[in-house]
């Protein structure tokens, strides 16, 4: 298959950047997705801004119509036992979201596929080539063992931490920490009337979260550093449980819900791929730039950089290459200042500043790597050839 942009990644960002060049130009693309959107993914809570970015892409009746759980806002016991409240009503951009992560993401993918672009589900994408005209040329595997082949003028990374195509080009992201989540989903009691709010804990270890879901399910996730998480046993039911019931509110809100059945642990420490592209490429979502989940920026951030790299990248194919080169600046721009809030929402709490968890977080890491950012500034005009 030949195309004009090739995806790799069927996430938001991925699926983002794709639907934008089908809505907003005739450019041909494929995207390859690895699964198939049938497991649980992790990432529901997203703000009032989801609604013009999904206005842009043309889905916003269709998300409203799928059933996701609305939410008023979010509430956080961080830094004393006192619980604080911020509602999206005050902010006057309407409400927030709980989701479905499955359903969300497979009504992207479903329209890519309804807009004339070409989705390979169940892909592994096995090899990358450049070939001497700086076009790419992408193996990958189906689950069924059939080969596909796709030459492309322009490649998406769209790959979430891993950084497929960066790997190969020989650039690593830039690794802040190593923050993991372990995150169970639970059936709540059909009776239970649970506040509309993504609620935020701390402890000695970490902190946790937990989100209210269609069907009366709930998202628990415990954040903390890997050998923490080893240490206290976190990635088994029993261990995952001690601690839930060490908390005061978190364990409150699952009170009478069903024990967890699986534990799911992925990454979720901050990174940041710099340069985020070079000449016909661009990285978007996680693979440009990845976000401690208490920031919230996850989805928000995907489905941004997905729709501006889509906007560079037919500019690139066209000749001009301003717009990636903005665009790379920009990503290096908001994760220095994601760098400076994320540091004083750790320094708010000081109950634990002993323990490894608080203590990493408090010895001013960032202000380290911010200066290896500001290092490689200059290497970024120019990056996009």
């Amino acid at each position: 298959m030949k195309v004009d942009v090739a995806v790799i990644g069927g996430g938001p960002a991925g699926t983002a950047a794709a639907l934008t060049l089908r809505r907003y130009s005739s450019l041909r693309v494929a995207v390859l997705e690895r699964g198939d959107y049938s497991r649980p993914r992790i990432g529901e809570a997203v703000g009032p801004g989801l609604q013009p970015l999904l206005a842009y892409l043309g889905l916003w009746e269709r998300f409203v119509a799928a059933g996701h759980r609305r939410a008023q806002g979010t509430a956080a016991a961080w830094g004393s036992d006192e619980i604080f409240r911020q509602e999206f009503f005050f902010t006057g951009r309407g409400e927030g979201w709980h989701l479905d992560r499955r359903r969300f993401d497979r009504m992207l993918a479903e329209g890519v596929h309804e807009a004339g672009g070409t989705i390979w589900l169940n892909t592994a994408v096995r090899a990358i080539a450049r070939g001497p005209r700086e076009d790419w040329k992408i193996i990958g595997q189906r689950e069924d063992g059939q080969r596909v082949e796709i030459k492309a003028r322009f490649v998406i990374d769209a790959t979430g931490r891993a950084t497929l195509v960066s790997r190969h080009l020989g650039t690593r992201p830039n690794i802040v920490d190593q923050l993991v989540g372990v995150t169970a989903f639970i059936d709540l009691p059909k009776d239970r009337k649970e506040e509309p709010f993504a609620f935020v804990e701390t402890c000695r270890d970490g902190w946790w979260y937990s989100a209210c879901l269609p069907q009366e399910r709930m998202a628990v996730a415990f954040m903390s550093d890997p050998e923490i998480v080893r240490k206290r046993k976190a990635q088994q039911a029993r261990g995952w449980q001690t601690l839930l019931a060490s908390t005061r509110y978190t364990r409150a809100r699952v009170g009478g819900g069903s024990s967890p059945e699986t534990l799911f642990s992925r990454p979720a420490g901050s990174q940041c791929l710099r340069p985020a592209g070079g000449s016909r490429w661009l990285a978007v979502g996680d693979a440009a730039a990845a976000f401690d989940p208490l920031s919230s920026m996850g989805i928000g951030h995907a489905l941004t950089t997905g729709m501006h790299a889509a906007r560079a990248a037919r500019g690139a194919l066209e000749g001009d290459a301003e717009l990636a080169e903005e665009y790379v600046r920009a990503v290096a721009q908001n994760f220095e200042r994601f760098l400076e809030i994320r540091q004083k929402y750790y320094r708010v709490e000081q109950r634990w500043n002993e323990e490894p968890f608080w203590r990493r977080r408090h010895a001013n890491p960032d202000a380290r790597i911010a200066s290896v950012l500001a290092e490689r500034e200059t290497k970024l005009v120019g990056a996009i050839g």
